[in-house]
Parts: structure tokens; C-alpha cells; sequence
């Protein structure tokens, strides 16, 4: 009934031939991988453990083996690598084994483990495609990007492939070149989506370019088919948390810790929910109780109402994502609160020095500035900024030396609020994941009531 693939049928011979000798390893083995082909994975890991209870030591590695495929197939991944570990101390040089092993390395975050692994493999038989993939992501992700990218060499020339575009993604994603990251992923995602983790790295790129929806249509694609990848769980839990749907934001950050343990990030956001306190970035800007750096023309010594400062740029996804909440909130406030957009350098200007940068969501929305060449330039630049954003209050235009844009540590965007006293009250970076308009207007609340 096996052999013919009549599985169903299988199952129920093999429960007979247990249930008559309980310790017929031969016959639990089978029916684990039967189960398993009809992908009742549990039930199946169940068949494995019963029969490595009883299992003569000649067969144990091959059983072990079963099991962890048996992990690795119900994305039980730390599970799996367990069992893989003894089976390499068995057979270290199973090269299957490694690779598997090695994957399960990837998929918890332990990148150095892998390529301890897999490097000696490497050489004693080079020129093996999956262990180039395997091991040049591994490199890629540890920040060995050079390392990698002879690996990323070797499959490229082998023909165009999902696992090439991938992996040259990845090196151009640890490099922080985020656009380029998008449109190698894209390729891969085209030739083959089902490549693990590819859709997880897509997300994450779409969102460092300023398309948070595109990312979340990734993560969710990539969790459809591999609900244990540890990024697409903990980057979409945290989008989902910004957006008030706290209840699967929660059980994403459930799995994201089953998966990954170790993780402190995930563990954090886990017991005290995403931090909202602190804003992203290198640079925390200039921080509550400082004297508010000058700008331009704008004096801030002498203020009748406490000031929002909204720095940014037409060609910035963050602040035109922010602009309703603050056109919304400019206008509850008027005439208690002022509003300025402060005019600052280009986040992706067309053709500059942050062409490098430009955001897919501008590429797919039409919006190309060049950088501004001269002061009138830049003018212009914010007067387009507020009539396309229908901002409804003034702009201040920074100088071409960018010297508040600096003082404020602003780009690409951020939001101050200034007290009348001209000391800064409240920062943040703008942003899906930063700008949470329900701070703000505390902070201009605890202002007013003084």
C-alpha cells in the first residue's frame, strides 16, 4: 500500500502491524513517514520518538534524521536543529546534514554557527551550489559581505536563479543599499517566491524604502508558507501594534519568540509591548528641557504659543505619510498651537547624492525632485511640498548649509515641539513606525495646561 501510494490506506495496516509488536521499529519509522508525506507532521514526529526509544544503535542517525525533517517541515526549528546536532556529531561529513543544520542556523539567527559549519565542507568539495547559498548567506548576514559575494559570484555564473538574485539582495541589504536590495528581492520573487525567508528580506527592504504596506503584503505572503520566520513575525507584529491591531501584533511576537528565544528585541516588545519612547535612528535629536536651536529667520526666543516643528521634504515617504495626522491635528489645535514646516535638504533626490536612496514608493507614486541648487530652488521645493501635501500653515526654508537640519539632527524628517519659552518640549522621527500622533498631542496638551 506504500509503495503504491495509497498512504491512507498505509496508516492503517502500519497502526495494525504496532498495535500487534509495539516495538517494531521498522514499522513505526514507516508509518512516521507516511504521516509525514501526507503532512501530519505531529503525528509523525510522534512514530519517530516511539521508535527511537527502542531503536538498535545502527539505525538511531537515520531515524534522527526522519525526526528533524519531520521538525523542520512543521517549522519546529530549534527542535529540529537539536536533533540534526547529533546526527552531524555522528556523520560530519554528511553534507545534507550540514546543509540542514546549517539552514536551521540561519533561521535562529546564529549566522557564525553556520558558517563554522559549512566552511570546512567548502573545502573539501567546492563547487557545490546549495552549499554556496547556504554558506554566502550565512557570511552575507554575519556582515561578511565580501566574503559572501565571491559565493553570490559563483552562483551567478551558473545561470540566472531565485537563490542568485536572493543572496545578492541580502548583500546589498546588510550594505544598507535598500533600493537596490528591493529590485534584486523583486527578481528573485519573480523567478521563484517560494524561496524561504526571500519574501521576509522584501518586506523589511520595502519598509526601510517608505512602502509599509507593500511590506506588510510580503511579510504576510512569506508567513503564508513559512509561519516561523522570525523577521517577517516580529516586523509585522510591529507595524500591526503602530496601527492598533494589538491582538495579532501580539501573536506574532508569540511565534517570534518560540522561534527565536534568544532575542531580547523580541522578548521586550513581547512583555512591554514596542518601545515608543525612544526615537529611531543613531541619534536621539535634541532632547526635552535643551534651548531650541535656531532656524533661519525664525525666532524662537520670543514664541506667544507653544511651536510644532515639522522638518522634512516633498520627496520624503515618512513626512507625506505623516501629513494627514498633522493637518489633522494643526487644525484641532489653531490658534493655541503653532505649526512651521522646516524645509530641509531632499530625502531621495532624483540624480543627488541620495539617488542611491530613492524610495520605491516614489518610484511607484511618480515623485522626483532634483536637489535643490540654489536657495530660490529649495524655496520652491517647499511651496510645491505644501500645496501638494494641503499643509495648512507656513514653511521656513533652511539654508543651503543645512545648518538647522543639523542642529536638529532632522534628516530625513522629524517633529519637534517647542514650548513658549523656546525649549524643546517633545521629538520624534516621523514614520509609520515612529510617529504616533497620540504622543504629540499630550506633549501639546501638558504644554497648554501649564
Amino acid at each position: 500500500m506504500h509503495q503504491a501510494g495509497d498512504l491512507e490506506a498505509a496508516v492503517l495496516a502500519y497502526r495494525d502491524c504496532i498495535a500487534a509488536e509495539p516495538d517494531r521499529v521498522e514499522a513505526r519509522s514507516n508509518l512516521g513517514a507516511v504521516l509525514a508525506k501526507l503532512g501530519r507532521y505531529q503525528e509523525a514526529i510522534e512514530q519517530y520518538r516511539e521508535a527511537l526509544a527502542v531503536a538498535p544503535a545502527a539505525v538511531v542517525s537515520r531515524l534522527r534524521f526522519n525526526l528533524a525533517l519531520a521538525y523542520y517541515k512543521s517549522f519546529q526549528i530549534p527542535e529540529a536543529a537539536l536533533e540534526l546536532e547529533a546526527v552531524h556529531r555522528a556523520e560530519p561529513g554528511d553534507l545534507n546534514v550540514a546543509l540542514l543544520l546549517a539552514d536551521c542556523r540561519l533561521r535562529t539567527g546564529e549566522f557564525q554557527s553556520a558558517i563554522d559549519l559549512l566552511t570546512p565542507l567548502e573545502a573539501a568539495g567546492p563547487d557545490q551550489p546549495a552549499l554556496d547559498y547556504v554558506l554566502g548567506m550565512a557570511l552575507i548576514r554575519d556582515g561578511k559581505v565580501a566574503e559572501g559575494q565571491v559565493r553570490v559570484d559563483r552562483i551567478l555564473r551558473r545561470g540566472d536563479s531565485a537563490e542568485g538574485h536572493f543572496l545578492l539582495g541580502s548583500a546589498l541589504f546588510t550594505a544598507g543599499n535598500y533600493p537596490g536590495a528591493v529590485a534584486e528581492f523583486g527578481k528573485a520573487v519573480a523567478l521563484n517566491p517560494d524561496v524561504p525567508s526571500l519574501e521576509s528580506y522584501y518586506g523589511q527592504a520595502l519598509l526601510f524604502t517608505g512602502d509599509p504596506d507593500g511590506a506588510v503584503a510580503a511579510f504576510r505572503r512569506e508567513l503564508a508558507s513559512n509561519p516561523n520566520d522570525f523577521d517577517a513575525n516580529f516586523q509585522l507584529a510591529s507595524i500591526l501594534a503602530h496601527r492598533g491591531q494589538s491582538s495579532e501584533a501580539r501573536a506574532l511576537l508569540e511565534r517570534a519568540v518560540l522561534v527565536r528565544p534568544g532575542s531580547a528585541e523580541a522578548r521586550e516588545a513581547l512583555d512591554h509591548g514596542f518601545r515608543e519612547d525612544a526615537p529611531s535612528g543613531s541619534d536621539p535629536g535634541v532632547a526635552p528641557g535643551r534651548v531650541a536651536p535656531p532656524i533661519a529667520s525664525l525666532d524662537l526666543s520670543r514664541l506667544e504659543r507653544p511651536l510644532v516643528l515639522v522638518f522634512g521634504s516633498y520627496t520624503c515617504p515618512r513626512l507625506r505619510g505623516s501629513a494627514a495626522d498633522l493637518k489633522r491635528i494643526a487644525e484641532e489645535y489653531r490658534g493655541r498651537v503653532d505649526f512651521r514646516l522646516v524645509y530641509i535638504r531632499e530625502a531621495h533626490a532624483e540624480g543627488g547624492a541620495e539617488s542611491q536612496w530613492q524610495s520605491t514608493i516614489n518610484v511607484k507614486q511618480g515623485i522626483s525632485l532634483a536637489p535643490a541648487r540654489t536657495l530660490p530652488e529649495k524655496q520652491d521645493h517647499a511651496a510645491l511640498c505644501l500645496r501638494k501635501l494641503d499643509l495648512q500653515f507656513p514653511a521656513v526654508v533652511d539654508g543651503m548649509d543645512g545648518a538647522a537640519e543639523n542642529a536638529y539632527q532632522a534628516w530625513p524628517s522629524r517633529l519637534y515641539l517647542v514650548g513658549s519659552d523656546g525649549r524643546v518640549a517633545f521629538n520624534t522621527r516621523l514614520g509609520e513606525l515612529d510617529f504616533h500622533p497620540a504622543e504629540l498631542e499630550a506633549a501639546i496638551r501638558a504644554k497648554l495646561s501649564k
